[in-house]
């Protein structure tokens, strides 16, 4: 009898864990997609940032591009002159109990040019 209940304690612990790992493994992955999105978007902006709409529509294209290219989706925001905001969600089902997991991260970018002081600078 309490060889059949740490049995079963065992398995709904192991379940808990490798599930758990999923959720993880989500969030993971949708910060590392909202960074190199929001990433991509400032450079395309390029090294001069004009504010206007043209900047604008580059920052979102190449946010979106690396966004579809990842296949993850979420959406872009330009924020300011060179400021960009991506947000990304992914979904997975859990392996063992097949729940449905998402995570949402959020990055915002700037492009700094010409920066001389502030944090890290002498």
């Amino acid at each position: 009898m309490l060889f059949c209940f740490i049995v079963l304690i065992t398995g709904v612990l192991v379940t808990a864990l490798v599930d758990a790992g999923t959720a993880i493994q989500a969030a993971n992955r949708a910060d590392t997609y909202a960074a190199e999105a929001a990433r991509a978007a400032s450079i395309a902006i390029g090294p001069v940032p004009t504010g206007g709409n043209t900047d604008a529509q580059l920052a979102a294209t190449a946010a979106r591009s690396y966004l579809d290219q990842a296949g993850a989706t979420g959406t872009v925001t330009v924020t300011g002159p060179g400021i960009v905001e991506v947000s990304v969600t992914v979904t997975d089902s859990t392996p063992m109990l097949g729940i449905p997991v998402s995570q949402t991260r959020v990055h915002t970018a700037q492009l700094l040019v010409g920066v001389t002081t502030g944090k890290g600078l002498s």
